[in-house]
């Protein structure tokens, strides 16, 4: 397994992963509207763009892909460089996805691990994650990445955990 910019994703491979979330109508978190997208070369354009600007609409962000040895997209992931008010509350700074087909794998672990050091290359000492209080697997792999339980908050109706995570182990530096 490695971690690649998703820029280096060819679009077919980009498209399959998309429509591995089709059939459970599972939510693709950390993919920047990649669910809605109608045209994956235009949403490709876009994070490419989120990488490298900060936006007054939107936080500059770094997407990453998750590849096997096969050359198939298992996960996606972001970093945020900052946070906004809003993802105080809800979002943090690393959002992820596995694809269903991988899922209670240790996959979601693996891709947050390498997802934190990538967080530590750009400058991050510690980072937020949030998820919803019922989410029982994204709760599990924030924890098996030393994520440290802050609150729960109330957000839209929703109940949201907060962790932090210290990036200044020897475990997230590359």
């Amino acid at each position: 397994m490695k971690l690649v910019l998703i820029e280096e994703i060819d679009i077919p491979t980009i498209k399959h992963f998309k429509e591995s979330f089709n059939q459970t109508h599972d939510i693709i978190h950390g993919a920047n509207q990649l669910q809605r997208s109608k045209n994956i070369e235009k949403w490709l354009q876009d994070v490419t763009i989120l990488k490298t600007k900060d936006y007054k609409q939107s936080v500059q962000t770094t997407h990453y892909a998750l590849i096997n040895q096969l050359g198939e997209m298992v996960g996606i992931s972001d970093v945020k460089h900052h946070l906004t008010p809003y993802l105080q509350k809800e979002g943090g700074h690393i959002s992820y996805s596995i694809s269903p087909t991988y899922q209670g794998k240790g996959y979601g672990t693996l891709l947050l691990k390498e997802t934190l050091k990538k967080a530590h290359t750009l400058g991050l000492k510690k980072v937020l994650l949030t998820c919803k209080e019922t989410n029982i697997a994204s709760k599990k792999v924030i924890e098996n990445n030393q994520g440290i339980y802050q609150y729960t908050m109330l957000v839209n109706q929703s109940k949201v955990d907060h962790y932090l995570i210290h990036l200044d182990n020897n475990n997230y530096i590359m």
